[in-house]
C-alpha cells in the first residue's frame, strides 16, 4: 500500500466517523478536537501496524533464507 492509498484510506475512515454523528454540523470546538485526536491516533496506529508488519515480513524472509542455506 503506497502513501497516497494510506492517506485515502484514513481520510475515508475519518469522514465516515464524522458523518456518522447526527450532530456533525453542530460540533463544539472541544468535540472537533476530540475527533481530530481520535483520527490522529488511528493514523498513528495504522502506521505503526504497517511498519511492524513490514519488519516481521523481512525477518521471516531473512530467517527462511538463513535456514535454507544451513541445510
Amino acid at each position: 500500500m503506497g502513501p497516497q492509498e494510506i492517506i485515502d484510506r484514513i481520510d475515508e475512515q475519518n469522514r465516515r466517523l464524522l458523518y456518522s454523528r447526527m450532530d456533525f454540523d453542530k460540533l463544539t470546538h472541544e468535540q472537533v478536537l476530540q475527533l481530530m485526536n481520535t483520527a490522529a491516533m488511528r493514523g498513528f496506529r495504522f502506521g505503526s501496524d504497517s511498519a511492524l508488519s513490514l519488519v516481521q515480513s523481512k525477518l521471516v524472509v531473512k530467517y527462511l533464507s538463513e535456514t535454507s542455506q544451513g541445510i
